[in-house]
């Protein structure tokens, strides 16, 4: 069998793209990694990456190899963590992504309390809106917000509350003008979450007759982080879809108004999403627990909650 330090190397080339940046990330020389890739590519007779001064690109061959790297590294991961659980106080790095506004607003105090009671633990936070892929990008836990059916996945998803969305503008943009029906809303600029659809649309339900009304938009404003377009909003660049415990302070406040307060404009669910229970770290496991439990907690004190799944 070849050295699977040889497979760890692949693995770390492509997971930071290049080799320099693998270097510098890992300080594994330059050079080191590109003899052993070279090493490996020669007992196989293939090709898996494709070199030049200005470009990195994996081949076909190359991209399927690592994602079973991927897997070899996740169990050997596993196998680490079945001896780490021994330790009765959870401790060590867990690497968590999460939206930047759903820190700040929901999860920032729960995680603020697990670290005051365990001091051996230690956090690495990605702060960011984008679907994470769990294996590729190295991230234990993923904390994020879905609107729709769970993918086909293998991995585990954790349903914890649901966070109901409202429409909120500032009331610059606002101004003399009447909002009445959803057609008034064709006169101001939208501000929406995503850059990827093809077609975007606010589907709005009645919280009395269940009613629902879809509103088809062409947004002005499209970020890919949920602060953008909180912000975007808040300096009165145009409407926007967004949960209602973000804003409700905002618009008790004043500084946002909520229109239509009779309807909701979405319900979100806040999920946790981790590769595998099998071999889990203690730290995962008290983690995991411990948002749940603090989130459901919140949840039966806020309206911007619902806790029936």
């Amino acid at each position: 069998m070849h050295s699977l330090d040889d497979y760890y190397y692949f693995y770390l080339v492509v997971k930071h793209g290049g080799f320099s940046a693998a270097s510098e990330a890992t300080q594994i020389t330059k050079s080191k990694l590109s003899r052993r890739i070279v090493e490996l590519e020669e007992k196989f007779q293939v090709n898996l990456i494709q070199r030049s001064t200005r470009h990195f690109k994996v081949t076909p061959l190359g991209q399927l190899f690592f994602e079973e790297c991927c897997k070899v590294i996740a169990q050997v991961e596993c196998a680490e963590n079945v001896l780490l659980e021994q330790k009765s106080e959870p401790q060590g790095l867990v690497r968590i992504s999460c939206p930047e506004v759903m820190m700040h607003f929901q999860i920032r105090d729960i995680l603020n309390q697990f670290l005051k009671q365990y001091p051996k633990v230690e956090l690495e936070l990605e702060l960011t809106s984008r679907r994470v892929d769990i294996l590729h990008d190295n991230i234990d836990l993923a904390i994020r917000t879905n609107f729709a059916e769970n993918e086909n996945s293998s991995l585990i998803v954790r349903d914890v509350v649901k966070t109901p969305h409202c429409l909120v503008a500032s009331p610059e943009i606002i101004g003399s003008h009447q909002i009445d029906t959803f057609e008034d809303l064709k006169q101001f600029p939208a501000i929406v979450l995503g850059t990827q659809k093809t077609a975007y649309t606010w589907t709005m339900t009645h919280l009395s007759t269940g009613e629902i009304q879809d509103i088809p938009i062409h947004p002005r404003i499209k970020s890919n982080d949920l602060s953008g377009v909180y912000y975007a909003v808040k300096d009165g660049l145009g409407i926007a879809d967004l949960p209602y415990l973000t804003v409700e302070a905002d618009i008790q406040s004043g500084q946002l108004i909520h229109l239509f307060p009779a309807w909701q404009s979405n319900i979100g669910t806040v999920q946790l999403v981790y590769a595998s229970r099998k071999g889990q770290r203690l730290v995962m496991e008290k983690l995991i627990q411990t948002l749940i439990d603090g989130l459901r907690a919140i949840a039966k004190q806020q309206l911007g909650y619902y806790t029936q799944l």
